[in-house]
């Protein structure tokens, strides 16, 4: 045997080794490890999609639900005012809502009022699929049924398919029995799948399922991956209430090159060791297949640990930067989402009335409104007398109970006065009234402290009274002083402010009025 047979043969023998270490440790390690992380990140993609369809849903019913448990709402379809529609349901309002239109029903499926309007194109157009007593399948979108306040989804229509809320009308205090529903419905519309493939970072496109038999192999958008493989594109459907399928959803996924076998650098590699087996062996040991076990491990560590903070990792390689980068974008993304919901919470979660957060908004706007046509604004600042000692005496869970049944008083007296209540902070509570004179304003305050007397919560701790009472601090600007440039709604604030702290400063159980 010669030196150079020996070196070939075992060149060869090393070669074929190394090869198929290589070639193993890719199909049975690393090929496994990146399909997983592309499944996981494909999956969340699908779980944004959802979210984001949700989302949409949640504005939709939360306004219908506003809508549903309005004393006004109750009143009409008890007395049929047509000032209720005029005053609510102009044109300009489904523009404001963005809304395509309102249904309201009886309790027998009777359409009492019924209206349509393009918030877009700025048309009327017909639906005559919400006339109920000749579409009968349609009554499902009532929530009628055993149990049910509320229903929500999509319908088609023969101008495409909408989505719908509905919500059993109740008065605000929820007595009283059901007399009807109010449905709100919007169009489907490219701009919200638009808004909708940007929260799930994918392209996505839809169209209207006009053959049940082309979707019979399809799943349902309900969650992630189903028992599915990774894809650079795949299909979801939507069903409508009656659970017929009407949309079909084309989803390309952020990853568009899935990763195979024998890569570019795996094959340049098995081209370095044809060339030099020796040299080859090395570089593959020391910049190949150190980084990837490196790589693979921190990636896993981090799956294991669950942990959504962006990786800070660097690789030379293809696979690992764009799963880092991928993962890095849909944690930005998913922080992003978190941030735009939470501007969107403006209830205060344990008195259910508005947070401070959408009182300010809320202010603004009315400041400006008042300011510029030149009306009054009224503003009241409410402090529960000795509250401190009535935790202390009582616990924290008598207390959260009492704010909660004084903020019935409040949600009461704004609604019935056309004003606002919110939490300012603490026990501390604010009302915006406005277009009210000076004795309506006052009368409101003393009966509004009244209302809070009458409703007898012991409170032995207070100094003032056997009963819990609230000091009420109000500062009212006249059409006059909403003139001035001088008085602003900080001021105002500051205003009721003070006379809060004079309220509580002369003995409590009081509302004082300041005029400007």
């Amino acid at each position: 045997m010669t030196l150079r047979f020996f070196v070939i043969i075992g060149t060869l023998i090393l070669m074929c080794f190394v090869t198929s270490l290589l070639v193993s440790y890719r199909y049975f390690f690393t090929l496994p490890t990146i399909n997983e992380n592309i499944k996981d990140y494909q999956n969340r993609e699908l779980l944004s999609l959802e979210i984001a369809l949700n989302r949409e849903f949640v504005f939709l019913k939360t306004l219908n639900y506003d809508y549903a448990v309005w004393d006004d709402s109750y009143d009409f379809m008890t007395s049929f005012d047509k000032d209720y529609i005029e005053s609510n349901y102009v044109d300009d309002t489904f523009k404001s809502l963005k809304i395509d239109g309102v249904f309201i029903y009886d309790m027998n499926f009777k359409q009492v009022y019924g209206h349509t309007f393009d918030y877009i194109q700025e048309e009327s157009f017909e639906l005559p699929e919400f006339d109920l007593n000749t579409h009968l399948p349609t009554r499902t979108i009532l929530p009628y049924k055993k149990n049910t306040s509320e229903r929500f989804g999509f319908l088609r229509t023969e101008h495409g398919p909408v989505m719908f809320a509905s919500h059993v009308i109740q008065r605000t205090n929820k007595t009283g029995e059901p007399v009807g529903s109010i449905v709100f419905i919007k169009k489907v519309r490219k701009s919200q799948v638009a808004m909708m493939a940007e929260v799930a970072q994918v392209k996505l496109s839809y169209s209207i399922i006009n053959d049940d038999s082309a979707t019979q192999n399809l799943l349902v958008l309900n969650g992630g991956i189903q028992n599915e493989g990774i894809a650079t594109e795949r299909q979801r459907i939507l069903l409508d209430i009656n659970g017929n399928p009407l949309l079909t959803m084309n989803i390309e996924h952020h990853h568009q090159r899935l990763p195979v076998l024998f890569d570019l650098y795996l094959i340049i590699i098995l081209i370095m060791f044809f060339v030099a087996s020796l040299i080859g062996f090395f570089v593959v040991n020391r910049f190949f297949i150190t980084p990837l076990i490196n790589g693979a491990s921190a990636i896993n560590l981090m799956l294991l640990k669950n942990d959504l903070q962006p990786l800070h990792f660097k690789n030379q390689f293809l696979e690992m930067r764009v799963l880092i980068n991928g993962f890095n974008s849909l944690i930005k993304e998913v922080k992003k989402q978190n941030e735009q919901l939470e501007k969107i919470s403006k209830i205060d979660e344990l008195t259910q009335i508005y947070n401070r957060r959408a009182f300010e908004e809320i202010y603004t706007l009315q400041w400006h409104d008042a300011h510029n046509q030149k009306t009054t604004l009224g503003l009241m600042l409410i402090d529960v007398d000795y509250f401190k000692l009535y935790n202390d005496f009582y616990g924290h869970q008598e207390g959260d109970c009492a704010l909660q049944a004084l903020c019935g008083v409040l949600k009461e007296t704004a609604q019935s006065n056309n004003g606002i209540a919110a939490r300012y902070g603490g026990e501390e509570f604010i009302m915006l009234f406005n277009q009210l004179s000076f004795e309506q304003f006052e009368l409101i305050s003393q009966q509004l402290r009244k209302n809070v007397n009458a409703l007898k919560l012991p409170h032995k701790g207070s100094k003032v009274s056997d009963v819990l009472t609230i000091s009420v601090g109000c500062a009212f600007a006249t059409a006059k002083a909403m003139d001035n440039e001088s008085i602003t709604a900080k001021s105002l604030i500051k205003d009721a402010d003070v006379m809060l702290y004079e309220a509580k400063n002369t003995g409590r159980d009081r509302a004082l009025i300041k005029s400007i």
